[in-house]
């Protein structure tokens, strides 16, 4: 088919509809002739088929109805003396009941032209099948004869006359059929042009008009709506489906489009008398931009308008270009309001001045087209727009009426926890896997998101981590696609703003390009100058002997494309895993990194900055950056990658230059980051053989409870024990008292247990020898007593056990009854203490004494404001209180200790996620298994479901004894959904997680 005519299907579409709207004449039950529909209402037929009937005698068989019709008007009234009825022999009629399904031809507005095959669809008794039967004729024009015009090639038989004729050139109905070139022969026959209707019936053709308008069946077909949609955007998006990967599901928007106003005003903006050629819609990256456009184009394709993203590529060869923007104005010209999106927009402003200049030069009257553009930033664009239609000389024209919106980066009409359970839901069920059950405490960090595209991706994470495990492949991903959706923009960017020659171009340029994206994610909240110094810096340390690079002009290009808030710093890519998939890319590619060691060198060089405060702070942020790109996070974390050993030794030795600077903050970033590990790895040599002043700057970063630096703090502090420097003095053994502690727990951490309990051993001693000089030690003593306690305790040394920690609890109540001014530290350590006693008396079959000590925990727990409450000791002396009460067969006073457990690590999951929603699933656990010794198994159904699913999400394939756990959990939750109907339907769900456990172990 070609936009100058019509062939195979869609002929053969307009030739049912023609059909469809074909009625049959009849009077006081003879068959009369055809006609046809013009409106729901009114039909037209020739006069002579219906002159002569009676008042009240004539029907017409409607969409397989008889309906009663009256005659409107006769043209001319009088058949005439001659042997046929004169012209234009039309009668125009009405239906007593409107049609349902049709809304009548589409009329033309000229005769055809001469050699132009006709359609005529009709009814006639010269079928093979016996009476009236629908029936059609093919046939030719060969021109005018008289007012009437002259048809040729077929047979046209009695029952014809009033039969539309459908142009099969325009699509539409050129005129009546009158009948064969004598009434009751059999050979070619007269058309009445379509022009004579207007003679007839003033204003039917403008209600005709009115009917077939973009967006109606008719007019769409005719004027092929569908083809040049294709050609100009290509096929409409079928949207996502099974089957699709995790990467096209975000890319494609799975997510059913929630409503936002700003769609109303793009629709108002397009549907607007005033001509507004352009519109930008302008907003950080991930706040929706694109799939609010795309929704647009699919309500506007629905109202019968063209409408789609300008193809880049379409716009990067001059010949297709020359062809896109003629298809553009024949749409244009066609009728169809048109709607054409530019993304990346500031990367496009060559693309935009074209079309501009083009329909500027060409632009059919009469036509709507609106040129929608997507931006991250606002007067940037338009200064960059302005400057090149000024060099079209179009810039009055072109700027005439153009507008700004912008779209906020967060939904209103959708809180962010509801808009994550309905992705999580959406994305299961295309990845096929309907089994997982979102684990709650996602929605909360929902709220941490910046973006939509955060949103929705953290949704995504969350299935695919329940799915396959917390270990991806980088290709698993489906951020992976949107970073190359995002280098391919700041590619054309840097082509359409510095040329396609240069030191940029070609495949070393592109992969030298993604080198200098990565400058502002690595080194957030640089100022202009800042950042243009360092990404000079970074090109000149990088890649020497390569020709300079203009790098305020790369600056500018960044902050078109991603500009912060301020409008004076350039954003980082976000979410941040884009930035994390960005580092393995360019540290994996040397054209991109080039020297991989000069490269982070000049990224983490903060000397530049103004203050120790911001040159600190920048550190920290390079290095959350990298450790989080070399898989120390917990989300999408990739464990293998090329890129890893470039970045441990690039990193190392960057480390080993400067480490009073980067030992500190590679420590501070490993507290913070739920696998360490690869950080410990990288600094320990470090560590091993720096002097005593570095290990000094370390120790206050150290994590006080288990985490994967436990094996370096465990370094640190036996290197600062063994240090030659120590003093004598009280002060100075204090310290080492201190650190004796931390030491006994970090080596217990890392599985030293032996050690752990010398080193334990020695802090009892040292505590007790400062309590007989001064009894200001005492509660260091007791303190170091509860510590050694708690080990022994682990160690299953239990009457040794119980008898320090009792000690130690008798030394803290009388430190009690001598200070009523009682230091909160103080307070906390009693309360682990007494935490401790009770479960050591537990052990000991001492039940009711150990009741006691735990509520006494946990009131010395509550007696500190809850700013300064160790929340590890409290919720440790929750769940103990909650034991004891259990085993003293006091259940609902339990479940609430244990709920008030629950309660408390929400709040502090909320808060900080990356310390506390690794402990969730225990205590989950631990309240889920309490609810069933208390006999409630539907509640206990639904906390251990919890369990189940935050354990989950969190991956246990990590450790042996949390795949331990998970599977009993497991184990549990099947039995009580055989046990408890309400619950059958998700055993699936179950069966299905201890198979991916079961692979996971295997």
């Amino acid at each position: 088919m070609t936009h100058n005519g019509l062939d195979g299907e869609p002929l053969e579409r307009l030739r049912v509809l023609t059909e469809r709207n074909v009625v049959s004449i009849w009077a006081d039950g003879a068959f009369r002739g055809t006609g046809f529909l013009v409106t729901v209402d009114t039909a037209l037929t020739c006069a002579h088929v219906v002159a002569g009937g009676k008042e009240g005698s004539l029907t017409a068989t409607v969409e397989g109805r008889t309906v009663a019709i009256d005659v409107v008007r006769l043209m001319p009234e009088d058949r005439g003396a001659g042997s046929t009825y004169g012209f234009p022999d039309l009668a125009e009629l009405r239906l007593s009941e409107p049609a349902h399904d049709v809304q009548g031809v589409w009329l033309g507005h000229a005769a055809p032209t001469q050699a132009a095959s006709v359609s005529v669809h009709g009814f006639s008794g010269h079928t093979l099948e016996a009476g009236v039967q629908p029936d059609t004729l093919f046939l030719t024009v060969a021109g005018r004869s008289g007012r009437f015009v002259r048809l040729q090639w077929d047979q046209v038989v009695q029952g014809f006359s009033g039969s539309p004729v459908l142009d099969t050139t325009t699509g539409r109905v050129c005129g009546v059929l009158k009948a064969s070139r004598h009434e009751k022969g059999m050979s070619g026959g007269w058309l009445i042009p379509v022009d004579a209707v207007e003679e007839c019936s003033p204003g039917l053709l403008e209600r005709n008009q009115a009917a077939h308008r973009p967006g109606t069946v008719w007019f769409d077909i005719a004027r092929d709506r569908r083809g040049r949609q294709t050609d100009l955007f290509g096929p409409e998006p079928g949207g996502p489906r099974s089957g699709n990967s995790p990467a096209q599901m975000l890319a494609r928007g799975a997510m059913p489009f929630v409503n936002r106003p700003e769609l109303g005003e793009l629709k108002d903006w397009c549907y607007a008398r005033e001509d507004q050629l352009l519109r930008l819609l302008y907003a950080p990256g991930g706040s929706g931009k694109t799939r609010l456009s795309a929704e647009l184009c699919d309500q506007l394709r629905n109202m019968g308008w063209i409408a789609g993203f300008a193809d880049r590529e379409s716009f990067g060869n001059p010949l297709r270009l020359a062809q896109w923007l003629e298809g553009l104005t024949s749409a244009l010209s066609a009728g169809f309001p048109c709607l054409v999106v530019f993304d990346y927009a500031q990367a496009r402003l060559g693309d935009i001045s074209a079309l501009m200049a083009h329909i500027h030069r060409h632009r059919p009257d009469g036509i709507t087209l609106r040129v929608l553009l997507l931006a991250r930033s606002e007067e940037p664009l338009w200064h960059a727009l302005q400057d090149e239609f000024e060099a079209q000389y179009i810039e009055d024209w072109a700027l005439r009426g153009a507008s700004s919106l912008r779209l906020p980066s967060t939904l209103s009409a959708k809180e962010p926890g509801t808009l994550v359970t309905e992705a999580f839901a959406e994305f299961a069920r295309l990845l096929e896997c309907p089994w997982v059950v979102m684990p709650p405490s996602l929605a909360r960090r929902a709220d941490q998101q910046d973006s939509i595209l955060g949103m929705l991706a953290a949704a995504l994470d969350a299935v695919l981590t329940l799915r396959q495990g917390e270990e991806w492949k980088e290709s698993d991903d489906p951020l992976a696609r949107i970073c190359r959706h995002e280098i391919t923009g700041w590619y054309a960017l840097l082509q359409d703003r510095l040329g396609t020659g240069g030191v940029l171009a070609g495949r070393t340029g592109r992969l030298m390009a993604e080198g200098l994206l990565l400058v502002p994610t690595l080194a957030q909240r640089r100022d202009r100058s800042e950042l243009t110094a360092l990404l000079m810096s970074v090109r000149t340390a990088a890649f020497p002997g390569q020709p300079p690079v203009n790098a305020a002009a790369v600056q500018s290009c960044l902050r078109a494309l991603y500009p912060a808030p301020d409008g004076n710093h350039v954003a980082p890519l976000e979410p941040d895993r884009l930035g994390e998939i960005l580092v393995r890319r360019v540290l994996a590619e040397p054209e991109s990194s080039g020297d991989d060691v000069a490269y982070l060198r000049a990224a983490l060089d903060v000397s530049p900055l103004r203050d120790e405060q911001t040159r600190t702070r920048a550190t920290l942020e390079t290095l959350d950056v990298l450790a989080r790109a070399r898989g120390c996070t917990a989300v999408g974390r990739v464990v293998d990658h090329a890129a890893h050993a470039v970045l441990d030794r690039a990193l190392a030795r960057v480390v080993r230059e400067n480490p009073r600077t980067l030992v500190p903050a590679l420590v501070t970033v490993g507290a913070r980051v739920p696998h360490a590990e690869p950080l410990a790895d990288l600094i320990q040599p470090v560590l091993e053989t720096c002097e005593t002043d570095l290990l000094c700057l370390v120790e206050p970063r150290l994590p006080a409870y288990p985490s994967g630096l436990s094996p370096l703090s465990a370094l640190v502090l036996q290197r600062l024990l063994q240090s030659p420097d120590a003093g004598s003095d009280d002060s100075s053994r204090h310290v080492r008292l201190r650190r004796l502690r931390s030491y006994s727990l970090r080596l217990e951490e890392s599985g030293r247990r032996d050690d752990a309990i010398r080193a334990a051993d020695e802090a009892v001693l040292l505590s007790r020898d400062l309590v007989r000089g001064s009894a200001r030690y005492r509660s260091d003593y007791a303190a170091a007593l509860h510590n050694l306690g708690l080990l022994r305790h682990r160690n299953g040394e239990t009457e040794s056990a119980l008898e320090l920690s009792s000690e130690a609890v008798l030394l803290y109540r009388q430190l009690m009854d001598g200070h009523r001014d009682v230091r909160h530290r103080t307070l906390m350590d009693m309360a682990g203490a007494l935490s401790t006693l009770a479960l050591l008396r537990l052990g000991d079959a001492q039940v009711n004494g150990a009741a006691r000590d735990a509520a006494e925990g946990v009131i010395r727990c509550e007696q500190v404001p809850e700013g300064a409450r160790d929340d590890e000791v409290y919720l440790a002396c929750l769940e103990t209180l909650a034991e004891c009460r259990h085993r003293t067969g006091r259940s609902e006073e339990a479940l609430t200790s244990s709920r008030q457990a629950v309660e408390r690590l929400e709040e502090l999951v909320r808060l900080r996620p990356g310390r506390y929603l690794a402990r969730l699933p225990d205590t989950l656990q631990r309240h889920g298994f309490g609810l069933i010794r208390a006999g409630r198994f539907r509640a206990a159904y639904q906390v251990l479901s919890r369990a189940a699913m935050e354990r989950a999400a969190l991956s246990p394939g990590v450790s042996p004894g949390l795949r331990e756990q998970q599977a009993l959990v497991l184990q549990v939750l099947l039995q009580l959904s055989d046990e408890l109907d309400e619950f059958a339907h998700e055993r699936s769900s179950w069966v299905q997680m201890r198979n991916v456990l079961d692979g996971r172990v295997s």
